[in-house]
């Protein structure tokens, strides 16, 4: 299996990539994906069969390192015998720089997650995804209160049935608590040394397997705003009325991870999410509320990935033809604002298409780089332009010869 991380070493780049090859497959393959909404909106009615199914397929990805330590832990916490990993390292390779963090207050593990490498730091790095211990008091301390109350509470009635623990002080509980959440740190940072490695099997997954539920996937989260379905789900099962206090913690726990996670991802804002929670039980909108005032918005317009199937309007694969003619016969990058302004007055494209989600949608059709400043300057100057009337100079002439003949093109062939 080809590693594509190895492949395409430049995260944005590969990212473009990627996007713009799930948007193509997606306009293609509207039935597969329309099945696979329908099946997460089956969710809400009992029916988990898509959870099964994603679950297996992020099962095939994670890798064996980790599987033996997840195992491992299924064993544990249901009374297995686990001597077996007495002798080997919980989590592989990365047991010796997970132990050094453990053990040393001060250092970092940061995670590449573009490239996958694993690496211990004095101080947190913005490029990576950092992670640090910390001592079981601070651990405990920083959970939620609400969650912290629900533990307490769970644990008492655990050890109220254990005859060695009925006589705890108050002391030795507190400690029994912030040792458990201790443990769970060290789950976590386990779990977070695996995250590149995940990745990297994931995209390969997607690329080289080309797997319809990897892609539904990718679509659902990145374009069609499923991180704000998911906690509209979540909402439906809050209002079922068959959650208890530990449901509940755990549904609101999922929306905030669902709230920060979107955010810092760009695929959707904050005003997105406060028109989501106003539809939502008034517990989930407090969650939304509060995760939001925690997280930093992401400013800036957003990058459009769009396939020319979703942008062009007619007859599509006769358009096509004659794009790639136009391609062949105009190499210069500054044509592409001819192609567009000809598919524009043809009445083939979308008027509100803007000039770099054409541009993206062209490279990625033709499979060829164009420098996008010059065309991109040029479309804003002839956009609105009527270049029947008198122009000045020797580029205007050629410009409205290309865009006539291709527009009369596309009339006649579209």
């Amino acid at each position: 299996m080809i590693n594509f991380i190895e492949r395409i070493k430049d995260y944005l780049t590969r990212k473009d990539c990627a996007d713009m090859a799930i948007c193509t497959w997606k306009s293609a393959n509207e039935e597969s994906y329309a099945d696979f909404c329908k099946r997460m909106d089956a969710i809400g009615k009992g029916n988990l069969s898509i959870l099964m199914d994603i679950y297996q397929m992020m099962r095939e990805c994670t890798p064996p390192e980790a599987l033996m330590l997840y195992n491992w832990l299924s064993d544990f916490i249901n009374g297995k015998d686990v001597q077996h990993i007495a002798n080997q390292q919980w989590a592989g390779k990365y047991t010796d720089v997970i132990a050094q963090c453990i053990t040393n207050k001060r250092l970092w593990i940061g995670v590449n997650v573009k490239t996958g490498t694993v690496e211990l730091l004095t101080s947190p790095k913005s490029e990576l995804l950092m992670v640090h211990s910390g001592t079981p008091i601070e651990i405990w301390n920083r959970l939620p209160q609400e969650t912290r109350s629900y533990l307490i509470g769970q644990l008492d009635v655990l050890m109220k049935n254990s005859k060695g623990c009925y006589l705890l002080s108050k002391l030795e509980r507190n400690m029994v608590y912030q040792s458990l959440a201790y443990i769970s740190r060290i789950i976590f940072l386990s779990h977070t040394v695996f995250v590149g490695e995940f990745m990297a099997n994931l995209y390969d997954y997607v690329m080289e397997k080309k797997e319809i539920l990897a892609y539904c996937m990718y679509y659902f989260v990145i374009f069609d705003h499923g991180l704000s379905r998911m906690a509209k789900l979540l909402d439906h099962l809050l209002n079922s009325g068959e959650v208890d206090n530990g449901d509940m913690i755990l549904i609101k726990s999922c929306v905030a991870l669902l709230v920060h996670k979107n955010i810092e991802m760009g695929t959707e804002s904050k005003a997105g999410w406060e028109d989501t929670a106003e539809a939502c039980n008034p517990e989930i909108w407090k969650e939304v509320m509060f995760a939001l005032r925690k997280v930093k918005g992401r400013h800036g317009n957003k990058k459009v990935m769009q396939s020319l199937d979703d942008i062009l309007i007619g007859d599509k694969e006769r358009i096509k033809q004659g794009i790639r003619s136009f391609l062949e016969e105009n190499t210069e990058d500054i044509s592409l604002a001819y192609l567009q302004k000809s598919l524009a007055k043809a009445g083939r494209i979308k008027a509100s298409t803007k000039y770099m989600a054409f541009h993206r949608a062209i490279e990625q059709f033709s499979q060829h780089h164009y420098g996008h400043d010059i065309p991109q300057k040029r479309y804003g100057e002839i956009k609105d332009m009527v270049l029947d009337l008198p122009q000045r100079g020797n580029s205007f002439v050629k410009a409205k010869r290309i865009i006539d003949r291709w527009t009369d093109h596309f009339i006649k062939n579209g």
